[in-house]
């Protein structure tokens, strides 16, 4: 599940070829004809292990080995002679099925000063820029990110399983992605302090989860009453083709709620990196039907590192911004280590989608106003210096 050969000063983690290289995700209703035509390509089938998800209408066949039971090595080449198979077969037809993919957080891109990394904040925390202290009642926020740190801005205002708390040990340093979701909770809370937040833990310390734990836990707040869905996680395909995982997901999903989505750091790349330019698409932030935010500056300008594409919906503060944190010993992306206090000042689209997740919520009215009409609301808002404005691409 690594991201190997990601050079640090890239600072994004989710390269667009990385995936499990033994599983495939193939449409469950055709499961067996998937089965059948890997056991005539010399698999060992009886070795596979197989999740369903209902929900979302998918099948997760794990730990592909071949013949001598050796784990496959080129998944690519697998696909290619799964689908020449099947479309010589059944006269061009194919089911639908991909691949595995990886997905990470979304936090900054490089700067003079870093922002790779969180820096301790000085000063006490500022106090939060709330609309109304009652913004938000009745209105549930998802979020589905890194485990949750029960920090005290957070008091009562978020459900999560005992999985997704995070809970320190005193004496051990903690890599600095894993205060992602709290940084993400509170944020949203800034803006909308009467939500409930539903929190499932699914990236890990260091950011990072398969594309399959990631949408089933998406797909678990399916019935769960959730109005608006915060993602600041993306993934990237190799062939800036939608991972068929993430569309499934969106589909069943945009039914029950809004999905508010990061849409990357990577605006301020030169050329290519890891087969990532400053033009490629984050999923799920550039499907349809997905709220994609970008981030601007808070001097009137986009962020260095914010990428300015077609599908992005909007744009919001996402430079040094400050928020609940650890209160830890941290180990940052160099290897030192420093200690916070419950608090830091961070950047990325991570933190500006929380910030037009709760922007959204602020403005839902259970019964009268849909969160659709309070997106609506917020980029239609007549005030010449909005919080969250439409994207407007570069003329």
């Amino acid at each position: 599940m690594g991201f190997a050969g990601v050079p640090e000063s890239f600072g994004f983690a989710d390269v667009p070829q990385s995936f499990a290289s033994s599983d495939l995700v193939v449409e469950l209703a055709h499961v067996g004809l998937v089965l059948g035509t890997l056991t005539d390509l010399g698999l060992l089938v009886n070795r596979i292990e197989q999740e369903d998800d209902v929900e979302l209408g998918l099948s997760l066949l794990a730990n592909l080995r071949d013949a001598n039971d050796r784990a496959i090595v080129d998944l690519d080449a697998l696909l290619a002679e799964l689908r020449r198979q099947i479309v010589a077969r059944y006269g061009g037809w194919l089911p639908p099925m991909g691949k595995n993919r990886h997905v990470a957080n979304v936090i900054g891109f490089p700067q003079p000063r870093s922002m790779a990394a969180v820096d301790p904040v000085p000063a006490p925390r500022p106090p939060r820029q709330e609309r109304q202290p009652g913004a938000g009642d009745g209105v549930r926020v998802g979020v589905v990110d890194t485990k949750l740190y029960p920090h005290p801005n957070l008091a009562g205002s978020y459900h999560a399983p005992d999985d997704a708390e995070l809970h320190l040990a005193t004496d051990s340093p903690v890599p600095a992605r894993a205060g992602h979701a709290t940084f993400v909770a509170d944020l949203i809370l800034a803006q909308a302090p009467a939500v409930d937040l539903e929190v499932r833990a699914v990236l890990g310390d260091d950011g990072k989860a398969t594309l399959w734990a990631t949408v089933r836990k998406m797909a678990s707040l399916a019935n769960s009453g959730v109005d608006v869905l915060n993602l600041s996680l993306g993934c990237r395909t190799s062939d800036g083709l939608p991972p068929l995982v993430l569309v499934r997901a969106v589909e069943r999903l945009r039914r029950h709620m809004l999905i508010v989505a990061a849409a990357g750091n990577h605006g301020g790349l030169v050329g290519m990196t890891n087969g990532v330019t400053f033009r490629s698409p984050t999923w799920p932030a550039a499907l349809p039907d997905v709220v994609a935010v970008t981030a601007h500056d808070g001097a009137g300008g986009f962020a260095p590192f914010s990428p300015q594409l077609p599908w992005i919906t909007c744009v919001a503060p996402g430079v040094d911004l400050v928020g609940a944190y650890l209160d830890a010993t941290v180990e940052l992306s160099d290897s030192s280590q420093r200690r916070f206090a419950g608090y830091a000042q961070w950047s990325g689209t991570s933190f500006a989608a929380a910030t037009v997740s709760g922007a959204i919520a602020a403005r839902t009215v259970p019964g009268k106003v849909s969160p659709q009409e309070a997106l609506q609301s917020l980029l239609d808002d007549p005030d010449p210096d909005p919080l969250v404005r439409r994207y407007v691409g570069p003329s």
